[in-house]
């Protein structure tokens, strides 16, 4: 005893110095090399056993922890019988006795390291391991640490390291699958005795002003009075400890949906009681208590009550992510799919725009992107299986995430919904290739809906209409994919409306033109406020007012003409001929602006805010430029359609592209570019001078420079195609 004792004391000595400041490196590796040599000797696990039933110091209690860990995982085989037998039983014992008093990352560790035990010895030589862990949950006194040990236990038998056999493995797991029922109901019943403990003490709410509006789109989703009912019961507030036990409760089925099939034994009345505890994350009324009480004490209550919430949406995502489906569960997903999006319609219950998106900023931030996962989940696995289920609301369920989108509090959040809806574009086009004698009916079920999407995506990308979120993007700092966050708001919100321009394409052009024309109109008007000045000519816009508006209008033009170029694929192949009307007033209106901005470059030209109006002028003709390049390949197409017909239209697009691309290049830049431009006659299908007035547009991006060399290149390649001649229009890469 007094070995043991004045081994405790060195041990003791030994750690503090080791974490002391003062400790010199040199003398860390000599306490190292004198604690590796100690956790080598035989016998030296009773010692440790000693220190842990005898010390307060982390440290050594950590250490000890330590020994016991290596003991089992490295040379576990090799340890007399004896001694296992009185390490299985000692362990266990210690932990019962000091659990309350143990620092928590001290407790887990000695859970973990009674599960190691188990994962070596269980069910041959420790054949109590898992009824104990059973019996631990049931008394009242230990139920918070029988649930860390069956945590523990899912987390290191369920998915074991790699140092087990195969064999040991999948005997492991059949174990556990083996008591999955037993598990399951245990934990539904702690749960539901909490829940219904603390409901009999909740007050009844006064009826809301909405409810008769809840209660109808409730009953389309439930399908059943007593489901609404009793979701529509208040949520109790529940004391400290019960939201603890709660809390590790949930933990425990998150982990074991993680990879327990689904079966019988998830029953309905555990999802039922699953979806309870996920109205805490709703549940703003207990926030804000907390935060007007104002103690510490209420603002964690608070904190806690959401994480239920986060921590019952985290359990219903894993079942979610399960691809494979037994038909006997399909009735339970059906039901989950419900009561989740009672959630939701909670959640975006209310019709004031401002409330909705105030609702989502005031709820935990974890919660909402739990929400967002069950939602991209719900499109990219399940929606295939449940929209054939008359009882299930698709339509409704497009509408309730159509404002979960737009009310998001955070960009993030946006872009996440974005993804979504991306997902179900692709789903939809997907099942219409396949199923295209359904076209009409599947596109007229859901067209009101992609309309809206496409409008409201349109109008989220213009500062006319998003003036105050959009400045806050940053259009300067690049991420991993070398892109802005501003531009990748706007690439995500262009795919969105590529998607469903090729789904309705009528319909997206009709959205987008004239949109496109009223800004169009404005950067074309400019011309008529250039005045000459001393020092050459000025924009004569200066109120303030004014500057701000054509800012935004540029910058929409900008966006704008970045759309009409992503829907250039949608023009050309089989449809050319379909949609050969709407292409070609886009590109006569895009001729119609490079030519324009060439010809009066108003980059070149004095503005009354030079630091905003010159970037918003150059980014317009770059960005018309860009455009205009998009459509090449639907030139080409009509360029071998234009043999059959009259040519004149096609050779007027030509020429006036080459009258607007060819003065912004200069020798100097096709030698910089890697290209010489050859040329000795005039094409005289097209009546092209060979030698432009050309002149280099030096504040134009290096982007926009290359687009021009591509666009002059594609001109040439097309008036010769046409005509047929030797031209000597020769582009060489040296």
């Amino acid at each position: 005893m007094a070995s043991e004792e004045a081994s405790l004391r060195a041990l003791e000595s030994l750690m503090t110095e080791f974490f002391h400041d003062c400790t010199t490196n040199e003398r860390k590796r000599e306490i190292e090399e004198l604690l590796n040599n100690f956790a080598q000797q035989i016998g030296a696990w009773r010692f440790c056993l000693y220190f842990l039933s005898s010390t307060r110091n982390d440290y050594v209690m950590m250490y000890s922890l330590t020994v016991f860990e290596n003991l089992i995982n490295k040379m576990w085989l090799g340890v007399p019988s004896q001694d296992k037998m009185e390490i299985r039983s000692c362990l266990p014992k210690l932990l019962l006795a000091h659990h309350k008093t143990l620092p928590y990352f001290i407790r887990n560790k000695l859970c973990k390291v009674i599960v190691d035990i188990g994962r070596q010895d269980w069910p041959m030589f420790y054949h109590d391991f898992f009824t104990n862990i059973l019996q631990l949950i049931q008394s009242p006194v230990t139920t918070p640490l029988g649930l860390i040990m069956l945590k523990t236990t899912s987390e290191e038998l369920a998915c074991p390291r790699e140092d087990l056999s195969v064999a040991r493995k999948e005997e492991l797991r059949k174990l556990l699958l083996d008591q999955v029922q037993t598990v399951l109901g245990l934990l539904t019943g702690i749960l539901e005795t909490v829940w219904d403990k603390h409901s009999v003490t909740a007050a009844t709410p006064p009826p809301s002003p909405t409810s008769g509006e809840s209660g109808d789109l409730l009953s389309n989703l439930l399908q059943s009075p007593s489901s609404a009912k009793l979701l529509n019961q208040p949520i109790p507030i529940l004391d400290a400890e019960s939201e603890y036990i709660c809390s590790l409760a949930l933990e425990c089925l998150a982990h074991l949906f993680s990879w327990i099939p689904l079966s019988a034994s998830i029953t309905p009345s555990l999802l039922t009681t699953i979806f309870h505890f996920a109205r805490f994350g709703c549940d703003i009324r207990a926030r804000k208590m907390a935060s007007v009480n104002g103690s510490s004490q209420n603002c964690v209550l608070g904190q806690e009550r959401g994480r239920l919430g986060v921590l019952a949406m985290s359990c219903i995502n894993e079942l979610m992510s399960k691809n494979c489906v037994p038909m006997e569960f399909e009735e339970y997903l059906l039901r989950m799919f419900q009561q989740t999006f009672y959630l939701l319609q909670k959640i975006t219950k209310d019709n004031n725009a401002h409330t909705v998106k105030s609702r989502l900023e005031e709820l935990d931030e974890s919660y909402i992107e739990k929400f967002t996962d069950f939602l991209r989940l719900f499109v990219s696995v399940h929606l295939r299986r449940i929209e054939s289920y008359s009882q299930f609301p698709v339509v409704e369920f497009l509408t309730l995430l159509f404002k979960y989108t737009f009310h998001q509090p955070t960009h993030e959040g946006y872009f996440s919904c974005l993804d979504i809806w991306t997902l179900f574009l692709d789903y939809l086009t997907s099942k219409i290739k396949s199923r295209l004698g359904d076209k009409e009916a599947v596109l007229n079920r859901y067209e009101d809906a992609l309309v809206l999407l496409l409008t409201e995506v349109l109008n989220r990308i213009q500062f006319r209409y998003n003036q105050a979120q959009l400045e806050e993007l940053d259009d300067e700092t690049l991420d991993d994919d070398q892109q802005t966050e501003w531009q990748r708001y706007l690439r995500q919100s262009l795919e969105v409306v590529a998607k469903v321009m090729e789904l309705l394409p009528t319909h997206a052009f009709s959205t987008l033109f004239p949109v496109l024309q009223d800004n169009l109109d404005v950067y074309l008007g400019l011309q008529q406020f250039i005045v000459t000045s001393g020092s050459g000519h000025r924009l004569n816009i200066t109120a303030e007012n004014d500057c701000r508006r054509l800012h935004c209008s540029l910058r929409d033009l900008s966006s704008l003409l970045q759309a009409v170029g992503r829907l250039a694929e949608y023009f050309i192949g089989d449809v050319f001929a379909a949609r050969f009307s709407d292409a070609l007033t886009v590109v006569e209106r895009l001729v119609k602006v490079t030519l324009y901005g060439s010809q009066i470059k108003l980059y070149n030209i004095e503005t009354a805010v030079p630091s905003v109006l010159k970037p918003d002028l150059i980014d317009v003709h770059a960005q018309s430029l860009a455009a205009l390049q998009a459509y090449s390949h639907w030139l080409a197409q009509y360029c071998s359609e234009a043999h059959r017909q009259n040519t004149q239209q096609f050779v007027t697009l030509i020429s006036t592209t080459m009258d607007a691309v060819t003065p912004l290049i200069s020798t100097k830049v096709l030698k910089q570019r890697g290209l010489h431009l050859f040329s000795n006659s005039v094409c005289p299908s097209v009546h092209v001078p060979i030698y432009y007035k050309i002149k280099i547009l030096r504040s134009i991006r290096p982007i926009t420079l290359t687009t021009v060399i591509q666009l002059c290149h594609f001109m040439f390649l097309f008036s010769c195609n046409l005509c047929k001649c030797n031209c000597n229009f020769i582009f060489s890469v040296l």
